[in-house]
């Protein structure tokens, strides 16, 4: 198989065919109880590669049916907590006690439980977005470097194969200098939703101080936000935003257009929207430059579509002889056989071990999962488009 020299090192293609030395790291969860879907794709991620084991965790604010659904997950019953304070505490008391914490709860809590973690020197993933205000993200990002404890933020998509497959491409300078980009995410699952019932649907999103101030941005804006800085490697230097409800039912955002002036002076537009009626999950990239242009859509998420300038379009497949190492290091599967959001989602969680594991190494490699730097960039992006919205899309400075 091909191996290609990329700025993240030698990788390797079969993550569950490797021997790790290291042994599992122990890990707690807060939030994703019982019939959470975000909930079970992180456990699920932590078990993925082997290298967690879950010891501990807060499932529900209710004692009882947190250690109902923690005993289901064969978690101590002393171990099932039903406040993060209380399990903060007793487990770094514990010589046993967790080394990891992983968390899934509304936005507006993640400054204080991050917080209580990391002075206990626990590592820790988080749920994106990072916070609902950016005073909170600053903060935390503070925390996390005053305290060196190792973060991150679960913006999976940028652990698809094909689309670190893109990024190497930009990177190699295979499109040239970046000239345009397009970023879509249209899903459809607010249309139908009623006044009378988007208390019951829409729950914790409806407070400003729990998703903070744009439903739209904080659930699927700053995931697109992040792939575009990901596979490009560029920042955005200006926003001018249009963020709305089209809904007549709803009170929260649910439509975000969005153009973006980048620093090397490319152009760049966003649309993220909750309203497209029938959308489902349609992710798409697209990155042209003065060489070639990459297109990545996560409906078929193991092709990359790369064109050459005056050429007709090459279909690259995941794990084929074609693909990077970057690409490689991400795949589990043989090539010719699905793999898709778990997997993506799982190589954060097993980056982030690895990490962990070899911070002291003299081979580590460069940190590839998004960090807490990606989370204070997704918050500014989010204050931004809504400053610009409020303002008639004026241009804004991020």
């Amino acid at each position: 198989m091909k191996k290609n020299k990329t700025p993240f090192g030698k990788l390797n293609l079969f993550k569950n065919d490797q021997l790790h030395n290291n042994k599992k790291l122990r890990i707690g969860f807060i939030g994703g109880g019982p019939n959470s879907f975000i909930g079970f794709t992180h456990r699920l991620s932590a078990r993925f590669d082997n290298r967690y084991e879950t010891v501990a965790g807060v499932f529900s604010k209710d004692k009882k049916k947190s250690i109902e659904f923690g005993m289901s997950l064969g978690i101590d019953k002393k171990r099932c907590y039903n406040n993060y304070i209380d399990m903060a505490k007793k487990e770094s008391s514990r010589p046993d006690g967790i080394e990891v914490v992983g968390i899934m709860t509304p936005s507006g809590d993640h400054y204080k439980i991050v917080k209580e973690f990391a002075e206990r020197n626990v590592h820790v993933i988080c749920d994106k977005p990072l916070t609902a205000s950016l005073k909170d993200a600053v903060a935390l990002e503070k925390i996390v470097k005053k305290t060196k404890i190792f973060f991150a933020l679960t913006h999976n998509y940028s652990s698809y194969p094909m689309l670190r497959e893109a990024k190497n491409l930009v990177y190699k300078n295979k499109i040239g200098k970046v000239k345009l980009i397009n970023v879509e995410y249209p899903q459809g699952y607010t249309v139908p939703v009623k006044k009378k019932d988007e208390r019951k649907i829409l729950k914790w999103r409806l407070d400003k101080n729990i998703c903070g101030p744009s439903m739209i941005l904080a659930e699927i804006g700053t995931h697109a936000y992040h792939l575009l800085r990901f596979v490009t490697g560029l920042e955005v230097k200006e926003i001018s935003a249009e963020v709305s409800s089209l809904s007549d039912e709803i009170s929260v955002d649910d439509n975000a257009f969005i153009t973006l002036r980048m620093n090397n002076k490319a152009r760049g537009s966003i649309w993220v929207s909750s309203a497209a009626t029938g959308g489902e999950n349609g992710l798409k990239i697209r990155v042209y430059g003065t060489k070639g242009a990459v297109e990545w859509l996560q409906d078929d998420p193991n092709i990359l579509k790369f064109t050459k300038l005056n050429s007709s379009t090459q279909i690259i497949t995941r794990a084929s002889d074609a693909v990077s190492d970057l690409s490689i290091q991400s795949s589990r599967v043989a090539a010719g056989h699905p793999e898709g959001f778990f997997e993506a989602f799982a190589n954060i969680y097993t980056e982030f071990a690895d990490s962990i594991q070899n911070a002291t190494s003299k081979n580590k490699k460069a940190t590839v999962h998004p960090t807490v730097n990606d989370g204070v960039m997704g918050i500014k992006f989010i204050f931004a488009a809504k400053k610009s919205s409020n303002l008639n899309s004026k241009w804004i400075k991020i």
